[in-house]
C-alpha cells in the first residue's frame, strides 16, 4: 500500500502524503525502498515484494504520476555476492597454499 508519499508537485505539499486523496494534486511520485524492503533475510531479492511495487507505480502511472523508485537494495543484495567472492577467495588461496606446500615436500 502507498503508506507514505513526499510530494513534488507544482502544488506546494508540505511533508508526507498519507491518501490516495492527496496523491491526486501531485504529478511525480518518488518511492524510497530500502534494503530490507528488497531484500530477503538472506540477502537475496524479495521478488514477491517487488513485484508489488512495480505492480503500484504501474498503477501510478496509469494514473498520469511520474514515479521514480530509489533504493538501496542494490548495496544489501551486492553485500551477499561480495562475501560469497571473499568466502571463494579464501578457499582458493588455501587450496594453492596447501598444493604448493605438498610440492616442496616432494
Amino acid at each position: 500500500s502507498l503508506s507514505m508519499i513526499k510530494s513534488n508537485s507544482s502544488t506546494k505539499l508540505d511533508g508526507p502524503i498519507y491518501s490516495r486523496a492527496q496523491l491526486a494534486n501531485v504529478r511525480r511520485v518518488v518511492i524510497k525502498a530500502g534494503t530490507s524492503v528488497v531484500c530477503n533475510p538472506d540477502g537475496r531479492f524479495s521478488l514477491s515484494r517487488l513485484a508489488a511495487i512495480v505492480e503500484q507505480i504501474a498503477e501510478l502511472q496509469l494514473m498520469g504520476k511520474e514515479c521514480i523508485l530509489v533504493t538501496s537494495g542494490a548495496v544489501g543484495c551486492g553485500r551477499r555476492q561480495l562475501r560469497k567472492q571473499a568466502l571463494l577467495g579464501t578457499t582458493t588461496r588455501q587450496q594453492l597454499t596447501a598444493a604448493s606446500s605438498s610440492e616442496d615436500v616432494a
